[in-house]
């Protein structure tokens, strides 16, 4: 892969692959499919992809040393890829009729912060906007949870500064980034501030899952608009990346010295007729990074946490 060329590295069909996070132990990228129910595990050296369903839609996913948490509908759980088997950490902090987890991650200290997606079982046509919304959460163990933050719609671009004293977020539903004052010793989030708008992606499209680099430039997916787009610290957009599939949803960077870009996508908004006729949707691909970037911190329990 040289510069910005685009290549497309598993032909997964997710129906909504997301939250992909790289593993230095193993050299693979851990990944979703929420609304396929599935954790993955793609091991770029050999091509393969190994598949674990869920009970439940899977909004996102953190690693452990032992294994990884996982962001159910239902809860919050942690893995073992080994037996399969599922131990419950936490019942989730909203209606799970309304809500489902969507986009997470862990700070650099190893505190996880999970968002909420509006996505009722039923329709609600009559709910006001406030009804369709949520707080961001951090667990705090011990089956606790803290709401972070003002309520949003569908929870995305959640990513640290190298320095960790800036949370990023956004709303897809709003179009908007925020840039957020941070404490990595109190994990305390403050002002929030606009960072960028995207008017990108059409109506239910805009700013999706993001990642930050080393120089501490963000980028962020656009769904529905097959692209990236990379911020410098200030907000103002450096370059855009085209990728070849519509719905794309989030970069990580991956490779043990980070210099690889992947970033997954979406194919459930297809028709099975558009499926078969773009088979690049809902797959996943790889490019050099700009910029090496920053592998995202393992969970940690706050009992093994390390002081900042």
């Amino acid at each position: 892969m040289a510069g910005t060329d685009v290549e497309c590295v598993l032909r997964s069909s997710a129906l909504n692959g997301e939250s992909p996070v790289w593993s230095r132990a193993e050299s693979k990228l851990f990944w979703v499919d929420i609304k396929g129910a599935s954790l993955h595990a793609f091991d770029p050296a050999s091509g393969a992809d190994e598949c674990w369903q869920m009970p439940a839609w899977i909004g996102c996913c953190a690693l452990t040393p032992r294994g990884a948490i996982v962001a159910l509908r239902t809860g919050l759980f942690e893995f073992d890829r080994h037996s399969g088997a599922l131990a419950p950490l936490a019942p989730v902090p909203y209606d799970c009729r309304r809500f489902t987890f969507n986009d997470g991650h862990c700070d650099r200290q190893g505190r996880f912060f999970v968002g909420p997606m509006y996505s009722p079982l039923q329709p609600e046509a009559s709910l006001q906007d406030d009804e369709r919304r949520a707080p961001m959460w951090r667990y705090l163990g011990d089956g606790r949870w803290q709401p972070v933050g003002p309520p949003v719609q569908i929870s995305n671009g959640l990513a640290f500064a190298p320095d960790g004293r800036t949370l990023y977020r956004s709303d897809t539903a709003r179009k908007t980034i925020w840039a957020c004052e941070y404490d990595p010793e109190t994990a305390a989030v403050g002002e929030h501030r606009v960072f960028a708008t995207v008017d990108e992606g059409g109506d239910g499209g805009g700013p999706d899952g993001a990642c930050v680099d080393r120089d501490g430039f963000y980028t962020c997916a656009v769904f529905g608009a097959g692209c990236l787009l990379r911020f410098d610290p200030e907000g103002k957009l450096e370059r855009r990346i085209a990728i070849p599939a519509r719905y794309v949803t989030m970069p990580a960077y991956g490779g043990n010295d980070g210099s690889i870009l992947y970033v997954t996508s979406a194919s459930f908004l297809l028709t099975p007729e558009e499926r078969q006729a773009h088979p690049a949707e809902g797959a996943l691909f790889a490019l050099e990074a700009p910029v090496p970037g920053l592998v995202p911190s393992h969970y940690q329990p706050a009992t093994a946490r390390s002081p900042p």
